[in-house]
Protein backbone atom coordinates (compact mmCIF):
# COMPACT_ATOMS: atom_id res chain seq x y z
CA UNK A 1 0.00 0.00 0.00
CA UNK A 2 1.29 3.26 -0.83
CA UNK A 3 2.54 5.60 1.89
CA UNK A 4 0.81 8.63 0.26
CA UNK A 5 -1.98 11.13 2.00
CA UNK A 6 -3.67 11.86 -0.89
CA UNK A 7 -4.68 14.91 0.48
CA UNK A 8 -1.71 16.50 0.48
CA UNK A 9 -1.51 15.97 -3.43
CA UNK A 10 -4.74 17.01 -3.81
CA UNK A 11 -2.89 20.73 -2.71
CA UNK A 12 -0.47 20.51 -5.36
CA UNK A 13 -3.61 19.48 -7.95
CA UNK A 14 -6.14 21.77 -6.18
CA UNK A 15 -8.19 20.57 -4.19
CA UNK A 16 -11.31 22.18 -5.73
CA UNK A 17 -10.32 22.86 -9.05
CA UNK A 18 -11.80 22.77 -12.86
CA UNK A 19 -11.31 18.98 -13.25
CA UNK A 20 -12.89 17.83 -10.00
CA UNK A 21 -15.53 20.60 -10.21
CA UNK A 22 -16.64 19.33 -13.60
CA UNK A 23 -16.72 15.78 -12.67
CA UNK A 24 -18.90 16.57 -9.53
CA UNK A 25 -21.38 17.93 -11.21
CA UNK A 26 -21.45 14.94 -13.84
CA UNK A 27 -21.67 12.45 -11.43
CA UNK A 28 -24.72 14.70 -9.46
CA UNK A 29 -26.63 13.73 -12.26
CA UNK A 30 -26.56 9.71 -12.22
CA UNK A 31 -26.04 9.98 -8.50
CA UNK A 32 -29.31 11.99 -7.86
CA UNK A 33 -32.13 12.00 -10.64
CA UNK A 34 -32.24 8.03 -11.80
CA UNK A 35 -31.49 7.10 -8.21
CA UNK A 36 -34.51 8.99 -7.36
CA UNK A 37 -36.54 8.08 -9.70
CA UNK A 38 -35.51 4.09 -9.42
CA UNK A 39 -36.45 4.31 -5.78
CA UNK A 40 -39.26 6.31 -5.41
CA UNK A 41 -41.38 6.20 -9.43
CA UNK A 42 -43.36 3.53 -7.35
CA UNK A 43 -45.05 5.62 -4.97
CA UNK A 44 -46.82 6.62 -8.24
CA UNK A 45 -46.53 3.75 -10.68
CA UNK A 46 -48.35 1.63 -8.40
CA UNK A 47 -50.29 4.12 -6.31
CA UNK A 48 -54.07 3.20 -5.06
CA UNK A 49 -56.09 5.90 -5.45
CA UNK A 50 -60.07 5.86 -4.22
CA UNK A 51 -62.18 2.87 -5.15
CA UNK A 52 -65.67 1.04 -4.86
CA UNK A 53 -67.33 -1.53 -6.46
CA UNK A 54 -68.51 -1.35 -9.72
CA UNK A 55 -72.31 -2.08 -10.47
CA UNK A 56 -73.25 -3.03 -14.18
CA UNK A 57 -76.92 -1.93 -13.15
CA UNK A 58 -76.36 1.48 -12.12
CA UNK A 59 -73.74 2.17 -14.86
CA UNK A 60 -75.91 5.26 -16.38
CA UNK A 61 -76.07 7.06 -12.74
CA UNK A 62 -73.76 9.48 -11.75
CA UNK A 63 -71.00 8.63 -9.43
CA UNK A 64 -72.60 9.55 -6.42
CA UNK A 65 -75.36 8.07 -6.92
CA UNK A 66 -74.26 4.79 -7.70
CA UNK A 67 -72.09 5.10 -4.10
CA UNK A 68 -75.58 6.51 -2.40
CA UNK A 69 -77.73 3.01 -3.89
CA UNK A 70 -75.02 0.41 -3.85
CA UNK A 71 -72.21 0.98 -1.30
CA UNK A 72 -72.04 0.47 2.51
CA UNK A 73 -71.60 4.01 4.31
CA UNK A 74 -70.13 3.70 8.46
CA UNK A 75 -71.07 7.35 8.75
CA UNK A 76 -67.46 8.47 7.35
CA UNK A 77 -66.73 7.09 4.27
CA UNK A 78 -68.19 4.32 1.51
CA UNK A 79 -66.69 0.78 1.84
CA UNK A 80 -63.44 -0.09 -0.57
CA UNK A 81 -64.68 -3.56 -1.07
CA UNK A 82 -67.64 -4.57 -0.06
CA UNK A 83 -71.43 -3.73 -2.04
CA UNK A 84 -75.33 -4.61 -1.46
CA UNK A 85 -76.08 -7.21 -3.29
CA UNK A 86 -79.93 -6.83 -4.34
CA UNK A 87 -81.77 -6.23 -8.10
CA UNK A 88 -82.00 -2.66 -8.70
CA UNK A 89 -84.56 -3.45 -11.47
CA UNK A 90 -87.16 -3.97 -8.95
CA UNK A 91 -86.56 -1.00 -6.56
CA UNK A 92 -85.97 1.63 -9.04
CA UNK A 93 -88.12 2.69 -12.26
CA UNK A 94 -86.46 2.19 -15.65
CA UNK A 95 -86.37 5.73 -16.21
CA UNK A 96 -83.73 6.32 -12.98
CA UNK A 97 -81.93 3.16 -14.23
CA UNK A 98 -81.48 4.37 -17.57
CA UNK A 99 -80.14 7.79 -15.88
CA UNK A 100 -83.32 9.79 -16.53
CA UNK A 101 -84.83 12.17 -14.10
CA UNK A 102 -85.43 15.60 -13.05
CA UNK A 103 -82.06 18.62 -13.42
CA UNK A 104 -80.92 19.15 -9.83
CA UNK A 105 -82.28 15.80 -8.20
CA UNK A 106 -80.34 13.07 -6.55
CA UNK A 107 -80.43 9.86 -4.73
CA UNK A 108 -79.40 9.99 -0.87
CA UNK A 109 -78.09 7.49 1.84
CA UNK A 110 -81.56 6.72 3.31
CA UNK A 111 -82.85 4.97 0.34
CA UNK A 112 -80.93 2.17 1.18
CA UNK A 113 -82.36 -0.38 3.34
CA UNK A 114 -80.35 -1.69 6.13
CA UNK A 115 -81.28 -5.22 6.09
CA UNK A 116 -80.04 -5.63 2.39
CA UNK A 117 -77.14 -8.36 2.16
CA UNK A 118 -73.86 -6.91 1.71
CA UNK A 119 -71.16 -8.91 -0.60
CA UNK A 120 -67.58 -8.38 -1.65
CA UNK A 121 -67.36 -6.46 -5.03
CA UNK A 122 -68.42 -9.05 -7.54
CA UNK A 123 -68.20 -7.21 -10.67
CA UNK A 124 -64.77 -5.57 -10.39
CA UNK A 125 -64.38 -1.80 -9.21
CA UNK A 126 -64.34 1.67 -9.88
CA UNK A 127 -61.63 3.85 -9.54
CA UNK A 128 -61.36 8.01 -8.28
CA UNK A 129 -59.56 9.54 -11.40
CA UNK A 130 -59.28 12.97 -10.32
CA UNK A 131 -54.90 12.45 -9.81
CA UNK A 132 -54.37 9.24 -11.83
CA UNK A 133 -55.71 8.47 -14.85
CA UNK A 134 -54.56 4.55 -14.74
CA UNK A 135 -51.68 2.91 -12.00
CA UNK A 136 -50.79 -0.49 -12.15
CA UNK A 137 -53.12 -0.77 -9.59
CA UNK A 138 -56.01 0.24 -11.22
CA UNK A 139 -55.51 -1.61 -14.76
CA UNK A 140 -54.57 -4.75 -13.07
CA UNK A 141 -57.27 -4.23 -9.63
CA UNK A 142 -54.66 -4.55 -6.93
CA UNK A 143 -57.12 -3.74 -4.24
CA UNK A 144 -58.67 -5.39 -1.23
CA UNK A 145 -57.56 -8.83 -1.48
CA UNK A 146 -54.78 -8.15 -3.51
CA UNK A 147 -53.74 -4.82 -1.67
CA UNK A 148 -50.79 -6.19 -0.19
CA UNK A 149 -49.19 -6.72 -3.48
CA UNK A 150 -47.89 -2.90 -4.13
CA UNK A 151 -46.58 -2.74 -0.46
CA UNK A 152 -44.77 -6.58 -0.75
CA UNK A 153 -43.28 -5.06 -4.66
CA UNK A 154 -41.74 -2.31 -2.42
CA UNK A 155 -40.48 -5.19 -0.07
CA UNK A 156 -38.46 -6.84 -3.23
CA UNK A 157 -37.25 -3.93 -4.05
CA UNK A 158 -35.00 -3.53 -0.65
CA UNK A 159 -34.73 -7.23 -0.98
CA UNK A 160 -32.72 -6.69 -3.78
CA UNK A 161 -31.03 -3.33 -2.32
CA UNK A 162 -29.89 -5.79 0.49
CA UNK A 163 -27.22 -7.64 -1.65
CA UNK A 164 -26.54 -4.87 -4.64
CA UNK A 165 -25.22 -3.07 -1.90
CA UNK A 166 -22.42 -5.71 -0.65
CA UNK A 167 -22.29 -6.66 -4.34
CA UNK A 168 -21.47 -3.51 -5.63
CA UNK A 169 -19.51 -2.43 -2.34
CA UNK A 170 -17.15 -5.37 -2.96
CA UNK A 171 -16.31 -4.72 -6.49
CA UNK A 172 -15.68 -1.27 -5.71
CA UNK A 173 -13.69 -1.81 -3.03
CA UNK A 174 -12.34 -5.15 -5.13
CA UNK A 175 -11.91 -3.81 -8.44
CA UNK A 176 -12.42 -0.26 -7.88
CA UNK A 177 -15.02 2.52 -8.21
CA UNK A 178 -15.64 3.36 -11.91
CA UNK A 179 -16.25 -0.42 -12.91
CA UNK A 180 -18.97 -1.06 -9.87
CA UNK A 181 -20.30 2.29 -11.15
CA UNK A 182 -20.47 1.86 -14.41
CA UNK A 183 -22.14 -1.97 -13.87
CA UNK A 184 -25.02 -0.08 -12.25
CA UNK A 185 -25.21 2.50 -15.06
CA UNK A 186 -25.95 0.10 -17.65
CA UNK A 187 -28.10 -2.18 -15.32
CA UNK A 188 -30.58 0.25 -13.91
CA UNK A 189 -31.55 2.29 -16.89
CA UNK A 190 -32.11 -1.07 -19.04
CA UNK A 191 -34.20 -2.66 -16.54
CA UNK A 192 -36.02 0.78 -15.60
CA UNK A 193 -37.08 0.61 -19.41
CA UNK A 194 -37.84 -3.28 -19.35
CA UNK A 195 -39.90 -2.60 -16.58
CA UNK A 196 -42.03 -0.38 -18.32
CA UNK A 197 -43.04 -3.23 -20.12
CA UNK A 198 -43.82 -5.79 -17.69
CA UNK A 199 -46.94 -8.20 -19.09
CA UNK A 200 -48.15 -8.75 -15.72
CA UNK A 201 -47.38 -7.72 -12.11
CA UNK A 202 -45.44 -10.56 -11.46
CA UNK A 203 -42.90 -9.58 -14.00
CA UNK A 204 -42.88 -6.12 -12.76
CA UNK A 205 -42.47 -6.80 -9.48
CA UNK A 206 -38.89 -9.53 -10.47
CA UNK A 207 -37.94 -6.22 -12.52
CA UNK A 208 -37.84 -4.17 -9.87
CA UNK A 209 -36.31 -7.01 -7.38
CA UNK A 210 -33.31 -7.44 -9.75
CA UNK A 211 -33.15 -3.77 -10.39
CA UNK A 212 -33.19 -2.91 -6.48
CA UNK A 213 -29.71 -4.69 -6.58
CA UNK A 214 -28.56 -0.74 -8.13
CA UNK A 215 -29.93 1.04 -5.28
CA UNK A 216 -29.04 2.52 -3.22
CA UNK A 217 -25.23 2.20 -4.29
CA UNK A 218 -25.73 3.88 -7.67
CA UNK A 219 -26.20 6.67 -5.09
CA UNK A 220 -23.41 6.00 -2.60
CA UNK A 221 -20.30 4.54 -5.54
CA UNK A 222 -20.28 8.38 -7.26
CA UNK A 223 -20.56 9.97 -3.62
CA UNK A 224 -17.29 8.14 -2.44
CA UNK A 225 -15.57 8.36 -6.04
CA UNK A 226 -16.44 12.40 -5.44
CA UNK A 227 -15.46 12.43 -1.54
CA UNK A 228 -11.96 11.08 -2.76
CA UNK A 229 -11.38 13.11 -5.52
CA UNK A 230 -11.74 16.41 -3.47
CA UNK A 231 -9.79 18.10 -0.87
CA UNK A 232 -11.50 18.51 2.90
CA UNK A 233 -11.94 21.61 2.52
CA UNK A 234 -14.73 20.94 -0.18
CA UNK A 235 -16.21 17.91 0.91
CA UNK A 236 -19.42 19.57 3.22
CA UNK A 237 -20.45 21.60 0.28
CA UNK A 238 -19.76 18.61 -2.22
CA UNK A 239 -21.71 16.22 0.08
CA UNK A 240 -24.44 18.16 0.88
CA UNK A 241 -24.64 19.28 -2.84
CA UNK A 242 -25.27 16.27 -3.51
CA UNK A 243 -28.28 15.63 -1.51
CA UNK A 244 -29.77 18.67 -2.56
CA UNK A 245 -29.70 17.60 -5.86
CA UNK A 246 -31.14 14.81 -4.83
CA UNK A 247 -34.03 16.70 -3.38
CA UNK A 248 -34.52 18.64 -6.48
CA UNK A 249 -34.58 14.92 -8.18
CA UNK A 250 -37.89 14.62 -5.58
CA UNK A 251 -39.24 17.49 -6.75
CA UNK A 252 -39.12 16.68 -10.23
CA UNK A 253 -40.93 13.57 -9.83
CA UNK A 254 -43.46 14.41 -8.64
CA UNK A 255 -43.68 17.05 -11.17
CA UNK A 256 -43.29 14.16 -13.63
CA UNK A 257 -46.01 12.26 -11.91
CA UNK A 258 -48.97 15.43 -11.71
CA UNK A 259 -48.44 15.73 -15.50
CA UNK A 260 -47.99 12.00 -16.44
CA UNK A 261 -50.82 10.43 -15.12
CA UNK A 262 -50.90 7.36 -16.98
CA UNK A 263 -48.13 4.59 -15.03
CA UNK A 264 -46.70 3.72 -18.68
CA UNK A 265 -45.78 7.10 -19.44
CA UNK A 266 -44.22 7.41 -16.57
CA UNK A 267 -42.38 4.32 -16.39
CA UNK A 268 -41.10 5.64 -19.67
CA UNK A 269 -40.29 9.43 -18.68
CA UNK A 270 -38.04 8.08 -15.64
CA UNK A 271 -36.14 5.49 -17.92
CA UNK A 272 -35.80 6.26 -21.28
CA UNK A 273 -33.91 9.78 -20.70
CA UNK A 274 -30.97 8.31 -19.05
CA UNK A 275 -30.15 6.31 -21.55
CA UNK A 276 -27.02 8.75 -22.50
CA UNK A 277 -25.47 7.88 -19.61
CA UNK A 278 -24.01 4.97 -20.96
CA UNK A 279 -21.16 7.89 -22.49
CA UNK A 280 -19.78 7.98 -19.03
CA UNK A 281 -17.76 4.89 -20.14
CA UNK A 282 -15.48 8.00 -21.55
CA UNK A 283 -16.27 10.64 -18.95
CA UNK A 284 -15.53 8.64 -15.04
CA UNK A 285 -12.10 7.96 -14.17
CA UNK A 286 -10.69 5.64 -11.36
CA UNK A 287 -10.19 6.83 -7.86
CA UNK A 288 -6.92 7.66 -7.27
CA UNK A 289 -6.56 7.67 -3.93
CA UNK A 290 -8.57 3.88 -4.19
CA UNK A 291 -5.50 3.52 -6.68
CA UNK A 292 -2.79 4.27 -4.26
CA UNK A 293 -4.82 2.04 -1.90
CA UNK A 294 -3.93 -1.07 -3.77
CA UNK A 295 -0.24 0.49 -4.72
CA UNK A 296 -1.30 0.64 -8.01
CA UNK A 297 1.12 4.02 -8.45
CA UNK A 298 1.70 4.13 -12.26
CA UNK A 299 -2.19 4.44 -12.92
CA UNK A 300 -2.69 6.30 -10.33
CA UNK A 301 0.42 8.79 -11.34
CA UNK A 302 -1.60 9.38 -14.37
CA UNK A 303 -5.13 9.95 -13.32
CA UNK A 304 -3.17 13.19 -11.39
CA UNK A 305 -1.07 14.27 -14.27
CA UNK A 306 -4.01 14.38 -16.42
CA UNK A 307 -6.13 16.65 -13.54
CA UNK A 308 -2.91 18.59 -13.38
CA UNK A 309 -3.42 19.52 -16.96
CA UNK A 310 -7.16 20.40 -16.37
CA UNK A 311 -6.33 22.56 -13.24
CA UNK A 312 -3.45 24.23 -14.93
CA UNK A 313 -1.11 23.26 -12.17
CA UNK A 314 2.64 22.02 -12.89
CA UNK A 315 3.56 18.92 -11.20
CA UNK A 316 6.91 17.14 -11.87
CA UNK A 317 7.12 13.56 -13.66
CA UNK A 318 7.18 10.33 -11.50
CA UNK A 319 5.27 12.63 -8.74
CA UNK A 320 3.65 10.46 -6.71
CA UNK A 321 7.19 8.09 -7.01
CA UNK A 322 8.84 10.80 -5.15
CA UNK A 323 6.31 11.84 -2.95
CA UNK A 324 6.14 7.91 -1.50
CA UNK A 325 9.55 8.05 -1.11
CA UNK A 326 9.71 10.91 0.41
CA UNK A 327 6.55 10.46 2.86
CA UNK A 328 8.10 6.47 3.54
CA UNK A 329 11.48 8.74 5.00
CA UNK A 330 9.27 10.91 7.24
CA UNK A 331 7.13 8.22 8.84
CA UNK A 332 9.79 5.92 9.62
CA UNK A 333 11.63 8.67 10.89
CA UNK A 334 9.07 10.82 12.40
CA UNK A 335 6.09 8.97 13.62
CA UNK A 336 7.17 6.62 16.09
CA UNK A 337 8.99 9.63 17.87
CA UNK A 338 5.84 11.97 17.68
CA UNK A 339 3.66 9.33 18.98
CA UNK A 340 3.78 8.53 22.69
CA UNK A 341 4.55 4.95 23.74
CA UNK A 342 0.52 5.11 25.33
CA UNK A 343 -0.98 5.80 21.70
CA UNK A 344 1.15 3.08 20.14
CA UNK A 345 0.23 0.78 22.62
CA UNK A 346 -3.60 1.84 21.97
CA UNK A 347 -3.26 1.15 18.16
CA UNK A 348 -3.73 -2.50 17.59
CA UNK A 349 -1.76 -3.78 14.62
CA UNK A 350 -2.22 -6.39 12.13
CA UNK A 351 -1.97 -10.03 12.90
CA UNK A 352 1.94 -10.83 12.42
CA UNK A 353 2.33 -7.21 11.05
CA UNK A 354 1.68 -7.99 7.72
CA UNK A 355 -0.06 -5.23 5.58
CA UNK A 356 -3.84 -5.39 6.08
CA UNK A 357 -5.30 -6.58 3.11
CA UNK A 358 -8.41 -4.40 3.76
CA UNK A 359 -11.50 -6.50 4.41
CA UNK A 360 -14.29 -6.20 6.76
CA UNK A 361 -13.31 -8.60 8.88
CA UNK A 362 -10.20 -6.94 9.56
CA UNK A 363 -12.24 -4.14 10.43
CA UNK A 364 -13.94 -6.15 13.04
CA UNK A 365 -10.75 -6.87 14.76
CA UNK A 366 -10.12 -3.23 15.65
CA UNK A 367 -12.09 -2.53 18.82
CA UNK A 368 -12.41 1.42 17.91
CA UNK A 369 -13.51 0.74 14.06
CA UNK A 370 -15.74 -1.78 15.29
CA UNK A 371 -17.55 0.68 17.99
CA UNK A 372 -17.76 3.26 15.14
CA UNK A 373 -19.07 1.40 12.32
CA UNK A 374 -21.67 -0.06 14.59
CA UNK A 375 -23.06 3.14 15.77
CA UNK A 376 -22.37 4.69 11.97
CA UNK A 377 -24.95 1.56 11.30
CA UNK A 378 -27.64 2.01 13.63
CA UNK A 379 -27.24 5.59 12.49
CA UNK A 380 -27.72 4.33 8.63
CA UNK A 381 -30.76 2.40 9.58
CA UNK A 382 -32.52 4.82 11.67
CA UNK A 383 -32.52 8.03 8.86
CA UNK A 384 -33.21 5.18 6.23
CA UNK A 385 -36.53 4.06 7.92
CA UNK A 386 -37.42 7.51 8.88
CA UNK A 387 -36.41 8.56 5.35
CA UNK A 388 -38.14 6.45 3.08
CA UNK A 389 -41.09 5.84 5.38
CA UNK A 390 -42.26 9.56 5.17
CA UNK A 391 -41.58 9.99 1.43
CA UNK A 392 -43.69 6.59 1.10
CA UNK A 393 -45.96 8.26 3.59
CA UNK A 394 -46.93 10.93 1.58
CA UNK A 395 -50.19 9.70 0.45
CA UNK A 396 -51.75 8.97 3.85
CA UNK A 397 -51.53 12.72 4.97
CA UNK A 398 -55.48 13.33 3.32
CA UNK A 399 -53.89 15.95 0.57
CA UNK A 400 -52.92 15.09 -3.31
CA UNK A 401 -50.36 12.81 -3.64
CA UNK A 402 -48.19 14.45 -5.79
CA UNK A 403 -48.30 17.62 -3.69
CA UNK A 404 -47.41 16.08 -0.80
CA UNK A 405 -44.99 14.54 -2.28
CA UNK A 406 -43.44 17.69 -3.89
CA UNK A 407 -43.64 19.11 -0.41
CA UNK A 408 -41.82 16.44 1.19
CA UNK A 409 -39.09 16.66 -1.30
CA UNK A 410 -38.91 20.87 -1.45
CA UNK A 411 -38.77 20.89 2.28
CA UNK A 412 -35.38 18.63 1.66
CA UNK A 413 -33.22 21.62 0.05
CA UNK A 414 -33.18 24.16 2.81
CA UNK A 415 -32.63 21.18 4.84
CA UNK A 416 -29.28 20.81 2.90
CA UNK A 417 -28.54 24.71 3.12
CA UNK A 418 -28.93 24.63 6.78
CA UNK A 419 -26.72 21.43 7.51
CA UNK A 420 -24.27 23.18 4.98
CA UNK A 421 -23.59 26.22 5.99
CA UNK A 422 -23.91 24.05 10.17
CA UNK A 423 -21.36 21.54 9.70
CA UNK A 424 -18.67 24.51 8.20
CA UNK A 425 -19.21 25.79 11.74
CA UNK A 426 -19.83 23.19 14.37
CA UNK A 427 -18.55 19.90 12.50
CA UNK A 428 -20.59 16.90 11.75
CA UNK A 429 -21.55 15.38 15.12
CA UNK A 430 -23.52 17.88 16.80
CA UNK A 431 -25.12 19.01 13.59
CA UNK A 432 -26.13 15.07 12.96
CA UNK A 433 -27.46 14.83 16.91
CA UNK A 434 -30.37 18.07 16.38
CA UNK A 435 -31.38 17.32 12.97
CA UNK A 436 -32.22 13.87 13.97
CA UNK A 437 -33.83 14.78 17.38
CA UNK A 438 -36.04 17.38 15.26
CA UNK A 439 -37.27 15.43 12.86
CA UNK A 440 -37.76 12.32 15.53
CA UNK A 441 -39.92 14.88 17.99
CA UNK A 442 -41.63 16.89 15.18
CA UNK A 443 -42.99 12.72 14.03
CA UNK A 444 -43.68 11.95 17.42
CA UNK A 445 -45.31 14.98 18.53
CA UNK A 446 -47.96 14.43 15.91
CA UNK A 447 -49.47 12.09 18.37
CA UNK A 448 -50.05 15.16 20.99
CA UNK A 449 -52.14 16.97 17.79
CA UNK A 450 -55.95 16.30 16.87
CA UNK A 451 -56.26 14.54 13.05
CA UNK A 452 -57.95 17.86 12.42
CA UNK A 453 -57.43 20.31 11.48
CA UNK A 454 -54.81 18.32 8.76
CA UNK A 455 -52.40 21.16 8.55
CA UNK A 456 -51.03 20.34 11.83
CA UNK A 457 -49.90 17.20 11.14
CA UNK A 458 -48.95 18.19 7.78
CA UNK A 459 -46.67 20.30 9.01
CA UNK A 460 -45.35 18.13 12.04
CA UNK A 461 -44.67 15.38 9.24
CA UNK A 462 -42.75 18.01 7.24
CA UNK A 463 -40.65 19.15 10.02
CA UNK A 464 -39.94 15.95 10.57
CA UNK A 465 -38.67 15.65 7.12
CA UNK A 466 -36.85 18.61 6.93
CA UNK A 467 -35.04 17.03 10.13
CA UNK A 468 -34.71 13.58 8.61
CA UNK A 469 -33.59 14.70 5.38
CA UNK A 470 -31.01 16.72 7.06
CA UNK A 471 -29.68 13.99 8.68
CA UNK A 472 -29.18 11.75 6.07
CA UNK A 473 -27.53 13.81 3.96
CA UNK A 474 -24.63 14.31 6.84
CA UNK A 475 -24.35 10.52 7.40
CA UNK A 476 -22.65 9.67 3.86
CA UNK A 477 -20.36 11.96 4.46
CA UNK A 478 -19.46 11.60 8.11
CA UNK A 479 -19.15 7.66 7.40
CA UNK A 480 -16.65 8.28 4.30
CA UNK A 481 -14.83 10.48 6.49
CA UNK A 482 -14.72 8.17 9.53
CA UNK A 483 -14.17 4.64 7.69
CA UNK A 484 -10.55 4.26 5.96
CA UNK A 485 -10.12 4.27 2.22
CA UNK A 486 -9.20 0.31 2.05
CA UNK A 487 -12.56 -0.91 3.28
CA UNK A 488 -14.77 2.49 2.57
CA UNK A 489 -17.40 1.34 0.01
CA UNK A 490 -17.26 -2.22 1.85
CA UNK A 491 -18.00 -0.99 5.31
CA UNK A 492 -20.75 1.97 3.51
CA UNK A 493 -22.62 -1.24 2.07
CA UNK A 494 -23.01 -3.01 4.77
CA UNK A 495 -24.22 -0.12 6.78
CA UNK A 496 -26.50 0.38 4.15
CA UNK A 497 -27.54 -3.87 3.73
CA UNK A 498 -28.34 -3.55 7.62
CA UNK A 499 -30.18 -0.14 6.63
CA UNK A 500 -31.84 -2.61 3.78
CA UNK A 501 -33.14 -5.13 6.42
CA UNK A 502 -34.84 -1.97 8.16
CA UNK A 503 -36.14 -0.92 4.66
CA UNK A 504 -38.05 -4.76 3.97
CA UNK A 505 -40.44 -3.90 7.15
CA UNK A 506 -41.05 0.01 6.09
CA UNK A 507 -43.80 -0.63 3.71
CA UNK A 508 -45.32 -2.60 6.61
CA UNK A 509 -45.15 0.51 8.78
CA UNK A 510 -46.48 2.77 6.66
CA UNK A 511 -49.28 0.17 6.20
CA UNK A 512 -50.31 0.92 9.53
CA UNK A 513 -51.85 4.09 8.31
CA UNK A 514 -55.04 1.97 8.21
CA UNK A 515 -55.32 1.65 11.86
CA UNK A 516 -54.57 4.92 12.26
CA UNK A 517 -52.86 7.84 10.27
CA UNK A 518 -50.60 8.85 12.83
CA UNK A 519 -49.37 5.17 13.65
CA UNK A 520 -46.06 5.02 11.18
CA UNK A 521 -44.92 8.71 12.45
CA UNK A 522 -44.89 8.04 15.78
CA UNK A 523 -42.45 4.78 15.09
CA UNK A 524 -40.77 6.59 12.62
CA UNK A 525 -39.94 9.31 15.11
CA UNK A 526 -38.99 7.32 18.15
CA UNK A 527 -36.33 5.80 15.61
CA UNK A 528 -35.11 8.79 14.80
CA UNK A 529 -34.71 10.02 18.33
CA UNK A 530 -32.53 6.98 19.46
CA UNK A 531 -30.70 7.35 16.40
CA UNK A 532 -29.81 11.38 17.66
CA UNK A 533 -28.89 10.29 21.01
CA UNK A 534 -26.27 7.76 19.98
CA UNK A 535 -25.00 9.74 17.15
CA UNK A 536 -23.16 11.74 20.43
CA UNK A 537 -20.65 8.78 20.89
CA UNK A 538 -18.74 9.21 17.38
CA UNK A 539 -15.80 11.45 17.16
CA UNK A 540 -15.79 14.55 15.27
CA UNK A 541 -14.20 14.69 11.51
CA UNK A 542 -14.33 18.50 10.64
CA UNK A 543 -10.88 19.47 8.49
CA UNK A 544 -9.60 16.12 8.86
CA UNK A 545 -7.71 14.13 6.42
CA UNK A 546 -9.41 10.93 5.26
CA UNK A 547 -7.80 7.75 6.68
CA UNK A 548 -6.15 5.88 4.54
CA UNK A 549 -5.88 2.47 6.40
CA UNK A 550 -7.61 0.49 9.10
CA UNK A 551 -4.82 1.75 11.69
CA UNK A 552 -5.26 4.88 10.53
CA UNK A 553 -8.93 4.55 11.06
CA UNK A 554 -8.50 3.34 14.34
CA UNK A 555 -6.38 5.64 15.87
CA UNK A 556 -8.96 8.38 14.58
CA UNK A 557 -10.79 9.57 17.50
CA UNK A 558 -9.18 7.20 20.51
CA UNK A 559 -9.55 10.45 22.88
CA UNK A 560 -12.64 11.81 21.73
CA UNK A 561 -14.51 13.66 24.37
CA UNK A 562 -18.48 13.64 24.03
CA UNK A 563 -19.01 17.01 25.03
CA UNK A 564 -16.72 18.56 22.59
CA UNK A 565 -17.43 20.86 20.13
CA UNK A 566 -15.43 22.48 17.50
CA UNK A 567 -16.52 26.19 16.84
CA UNK A 568 -15.16 27.41 13.58
CA UNK A 569 -15.74 30.39 11.52
CA UNK A 570 -16.00 28.92 7.76
CA UNK A 571 -15.92 32.74 6.51
CA UNK A 572 -12.20 33.75 8.75
CA UNK A 573 -10.84 30.51 9.31
CA UNK A 574 -8.24 28.71 7.23
CA UNK A 575 -8.23 24.66 6.40
CA UNK A 576 -5.67 24.06 8.14
CA UNK A 577 -6.36 26.06 11.38
CA UNK A 578 -9.87 23.61 10.87
CA UNK A 579 -7.40 20.77 11.09
CA UNK A 580 -5.51 22.24 14.18
CA UNK A 581 -8.70 22.61 16.06
CA UNK A 582 -10.06 19.13 14.80
CA UNK A 583 -6.80 17.61 16.41
CA UNK A 584 -7.94 18.94 20.25
CA UNK A 585 -10.72 16.44 19.94
CA UNK A 586 -9.30 13.25 18.07
CA UNK A 587 -5.77 11.21 18.73
CA UNK A 588 -3.24 9.85 16.08
CA UNK A 589 -4.86 10.38 12.52
CA UNK A 590 -4.74 14.14 12.55
CA UNK A 591 -0.98 14.53 13.72
CA UNK A 592 -0.22 11.59 11.22
CA UNK A 593 -1.52 13.76 8.01
CA UNK A 594 0.08 17.16 9.62
CA UNK A 595 3.12 15.19 9.73
CA UNK A 596 3.29 14.07 5.99
CA UNK A 597 1.97 17.98 4.44
CA UNK A 598 4.72 19.17 6.61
Amino acid sequence: MASINFDSVLESLGAEGRYQTVLYYLLCIPATIPAAFLAFNQVFLSATPGHWCQIPQLANLTIENRKALAIPFDGAKYSSCTMYHVDYSQILPETILAGIWPANTSLSQPVVDSTWPVVNCLYGWEYDKTQYEATLVTDLNLVCDNKWLPSFSTTLFYVGSLFGNLLFGWIADKWGRRISFLLMIYMAVMLSIATAFSPNYTVYMVFRAINGLTFPALFQIPYILVMELVGPEFRTFAGNGISMFFGLSLALLAGLAHFLRHWFHLALATSVPFLPLFGYYWVVPESPRWLLSRNRIDEAEAIVQHIARINKRTIPPNYLRSLQQHTDLMLQTDINIKLSTEEQQEIPRHPSHQPSKGTMLELLRYPNMRRKFYILTFLWLANSVAYNGLSYNSSNLGVSDTLAFFINAVVEAPAYVLTWWAMSRWGRRWVTCLTMLLGGLACCCCMLVPEDPLWISVTLAMIGKFGIAASFGIIFLYASELLPTVVRSQAMAIASFVAGIGLIAFPYIVFLAVYSRLLPLLIMGLLATAGALCSVLLPETLGVSLPQTLEEGEAFGLRHRIWSCPVVNPFTTSASKVEENATHATAGICFMSHTVKT
